[in-house]
Order: structure tokens, then C-alpha cells, then sequence
């Protein structure tokens, strides 16, 4: 008798998921912690104050005040960057039916929305870039956050030295006396197992537990070591 079995027979249905994974990081911190402001100008101006150095204050009793100099704000300016993505999609590709999404259209668009995010945040911190004013043949692009810091830390002798704790705190200390109050670290991701590290220097213990997992992860780095 012959036997009839899945390798012979015709007309067999695909079986293919429902779902479609997105497998691209899709993390963009920076925007998360920035407020938006709407402008009505290409380029923008915003004004930065600062108080005077402290210093050593005392009068003589009774002594007539000595009038100083007021120093005036600093206005800042940057230029607004057009971040678009364009694509084409036949409606007849919309209508044919498909696994993992309703339509090519909203699929690609989501997508697509996603990537401008992206790019968004690599301009704001993925990158030095410098603002360019632009033209009718140049497009505009923004100053990122990296060439708005007009006080640095130098990671060492060249930019391949790797980061260390030590630079860090150098970076938070010239931080606070320039003027900011530092409350979040960001790295890049080749970074972030030299950061994890930190918890692995001598003198500092981790508790584990009834748990056997563990985290080398730091979410939250606690500088006691400063005076803030």
C-alpha cells in the first residue's frame, strides 16, 4: 500500500507568524529628558546668565558701598534642522494580504517615524555637529549638544583612551563649577561594561541575595565623593 505523507502532498499552507519583530535598538534618552518649545524662525536665541566668582566679601562697618560692573547675559543662538524620510508604496501592495502588519503603508510609515527619531538623537548627541546657517541648495542642521560645551574634560593624551572613573568624577566636578548640576550620565554603548566595572573596584562590596543572578549593571551611580 502506498503511504501518502507531507513530503507528496499538494496544495499545503504556509505556516507563517503574525508577528513581526523589530529587532533595531530604539532607545533615544536625550529626547526623552528635553522639553519642547515651538519657534517661528529658522534660527533661535536663548539667553544664558551666570553669577559672579565667589570670592573673599568683607566691608568695614559703616563704609559706603562700592558700585561693580553688572555683566551682561549671554544670548545663544542655534539653527532649526529639517529630519525627513520618503518612500512609495503602490496601493496594490497595500491590498494584498500580508503577515505582520495591516498594510505596507502603516508599517513603513511607523518605521519610518522611527528612523527621524533616531537621527534626531544622533544629532543632538551622537555627533559633534557643528550648525550649518544653509541655503537653497545647503540644508540647515543644528549645533549638537557635544559643541554647546564650552568647558571640557580631556579623556587623555588621545581620543582612543578608554574612560575611567577618574574621568568621570574630572568631568562632574568641571561640570558643577561651570554652572550644571549633573544628574545623569550618558555613554555610549562601548562604554557601558567599563562603567559597569566601577562596582568591581576594590573596597566596595555587592550584595547578592536569595537571588543567583547577577546584574553587572549600574542604573544608578551615587558620587558621594563631591560636594554638590
Amino acid at each position: 500500500m502506498t503511504l501518502l505523507t507531507s513530503y507528496t502532498t499538494v496544495g499545503q499552507k504556509e505556516d507563517v507568524s503574525d508577528i513581526l519583530s523589530n529587532i533595531s535598538p530604539f532607545d533615544t534618552p536625550m529626547q526623552a529628558m528635553c522639553k519642547n518649545e515651538k519657534i517661528s524662525a529658522r534660527t533661535f536665541s536663548f539667553l544664558e546668565d551666570s553669577l559672579a566668582a565667589a570670592g573673599t566679601n568683607a566691608a568695614v562697618e559703616g563704609a559706603t558701598a562700592t558700585m561693580i560692573a553688572l555683566d551682561p547675559q549671554v544670548e545663544r543662538t542655534n539653527t532649526t534642522q529639517i529630519l525627513t524620510k520618503g518612500f512609495n508604496i503602490s496601493a496594490t501592495s497595500d491590498a494584498v494580504a500580508t503577515y505582520g502588519r495591516k498594510t505596507e503603508t502603516a508599517l513603513n510609515l511607523a518605521k519610518k517615524l522611527k528612523e527621524i527619531k533616531r537621527d534626531y538623537e544622533h544629532a543632538l548627541v551622537g555627533v559633534a555637529q557643528a550648525t550649518v546657517v544653509g541655503n537653497a541648495t545647503t540644508a540647515r542642521k543644528m549645533t549638537s549638544f557635544l559643541n554647546q560645551i564650552s568647558t571640557t574634560v580631556d579623556a587623555g593624551s588621545n581620543a582612543t583612551d578608554a574612560l575611567t572613573e577618574a574621568k568621570l568624577l574630572e568631568a562632574g566636578q568641571t561640570a558643577y563649577t561651570n554652572g550644571s548640576d549633573v544628574n545623569t550620565f550618558m555613554i555610549k554603548t562601548a562604554d557601558a561594561q567599563i562603567v559597569a566595572g566601577f562596582s568591581a573596584a576594590s573596597g566596595r562590596n555587592r550584595e547578592i541575595s536569595q537571588g543567583k543572578t547577577l546584574v553587572n549593571a549600574i542604573d544608578l551611580y551615587v558620587d558621594v565623593a563631591s560636594v554638590h
